[in-house]
């Protein structure tokens, strides 16, 4: 299949133990990338893993989370600015509440491997 990947300076293999320790670098805000390319790591994640693959739990949720993540980025600049701005807009400027992020890790924290 051919994938439209995103281009992002993020070099991690796609895996939910990595979007785990990427999720609690930018809550503890320690990462030295802009959140907009987590966002597209994730996206990049959700491609690379289709939810048939899936195959524990934790899996599932980091699918789910990673997908929630580039959802609420995309809702947030509609929902924050306007067609104008987000024309003009430097997207690595760009930052989600902080809890957001905190409530997601909390999440794949949860589940027992």
């Amino acid at each position: 299949m051919n994938w439209n990947w995103n281009e992002t300076t993020i070099d991690f293999p796609f895996s939910s133990q990595n979007l785990k320790n990427l999720l609690n670098t930018v809550c503890r805000k320690e990462n030295r990338f802009s959140q907009f390319e987590f966002i597209k790591w994730c996206d990049n994640f959700t491609m690379a893993f289709e939810e048939d693959k899936a195959s524990n739990e934790l899996d599932e949720m980091a699918f789910g989370i990673a997908r929630d993540i580039e959802c609420q980025w995309d809702l947030f600049l509609v929902n924050t600015y306007s067609l104008k701005e987000l024309q003009n807009l430097d997207l690595s400027k760009v930052e989600l509440p902080q809890d957001w992020f905190i409530e997601r890790l909390k999440q794949l924290n949860e589940i027992k491997r």
